[in-house]
């Protein structure tokens, strides 16, 4: 009985260890690259824009790359938070036109085949038009970490 208990502790560390050599950030070198497991986004650029009441807003957007073996969208991808300064920023629904019921990120949930990339747009209320803005990316259990941040103080308006 006791060699059964050594024996599971044995097999519990083992099949824990190879778990932590998994996380933590990774360094693509192209400060715009997002790199979480098998997806990607690369941030093409972010611009302020408008919600439906007028408040200042930032749309984010990226080149979206799922090089899983599965059909998949942007949103079911990617964890993602984006603060400014300490504050997580609300989501803002922003429309393409006054006369569109369309919106600037339709295309989070649309499905990505395997190896084709999409463009897609984030929208969030800012809470300033100077504090820059991060955004960390995550995998469902925060294991695998990247992060971007985009300077608000330089994008058109």
């Amino acid at each position: 009985m006791k060699k059964n208990k050594i024996l599971a502790l044995i097999l519990t560390f083992l099949m824990i260890f190879p778990l932590a050599a998994c996380g933590g950030e990774k360094d693509s070198g192209d400060p715009n690259l997002v790199t979480i497991g098998d997806y990607q986004a690369l941030h093409t650029g972010s611009k302020i824009v408008q919600d439906y009441d007028g408040n200042d807003c930032i749309a984010i957007t990226y080149q979206y790359t799922n090089n899983s073996k599965e059909a998949e969208s942007f949103e079911w991808s990617f964890y993602y938070t984006v603060k400014q300064g300490d504050a997580e920023l609300e989501y803002a629904p922003v429309f393409v036109s006054e006369d569109s019921y369309d919106m600037l990120d339709d295309g989070l949930s649309e499905e990505v085949n395997p190896g084709e990339t999409k463009e897609v747009t984030m929208t969030y209320m800012l809470n300033d038009l100077t504090t820059p803005v991060v955004l960390e990316f995550s995998d469902l259990l925060g294991d695998e970490t990247d992060t971007l941040s985009v300077d608000v103080a330089t994008l058109e308006k």
